[in-house]
């Protein structure tokens, strides 16, 4: 009966282990994820477009609100080279929540971004979008973006 109580408390130990293991991978994608994202926006501001290409995952899909939906790291890249071609672009995002599956290859987030940018009437404009975005963990450990899709709050 002892070796099976022992037997029985080592189990639980490394399922124990094996638990906590796990949480603090995950909880280490997540601020990796964040961090990431922090410096993608970034990239984004700088209007680094070689820069801010090193974010996406391999074929990545965006729907911008204003847009059909970009398949190919072609369209994507050249629908941002047009943003960061306007010298008033620019983004204030925060990202609000993160999520890693079980397994720590995928995760998603969310959050809201206020855009500043040239209007039609040639003025500054500016307006605020709430998104979503799915990134895939990489061989080498960080995280890039495979899904980014977005609505204008303004326009609901």
């Amino acid at each position: 009966m002892r070796e099976l109580t022992i037997t029985f408390g080592v189990t639980c130990l490394a399922f124990a282990s094996a638990a906590c293991s796990n949480a603090l991978a995950a909880e280490t994608d997540e601020q990796s994820i964040h961090e990431t994202y922090k410096a993608w926006v970034e990239a984004t501001n700088e209007k680094d477009i070689e820069k801010w290409s090193t974010f996406l995952a391999t074929s990545p899909y965006f729907h911008p609100a204003d847009s059909s939906p970009l398949a190919s790291t072609e369209e994507v890249i050249s629908y941002y080279a047009r943003s960061f071609a306007d010298p008033r672009f620019s983004l204030d995002c925060k990202q609000e929540y993160v999520d890693v599956s079980e397994s720590g290859e995928m995760a998603w987030s969310r959050g809201e971004c206020k855009a500043t940018f040239t209007g039609p009437d040639g003025n500054e404009a500016s307006g605020t979008s709430r998104w979503l975005k799915v990134w895939i963990k990489q061989s080498d450990g960080s995280w890039r973006c495979r899904v980014n899709t977005w609505t204008n709050v303004d326009q609901l």
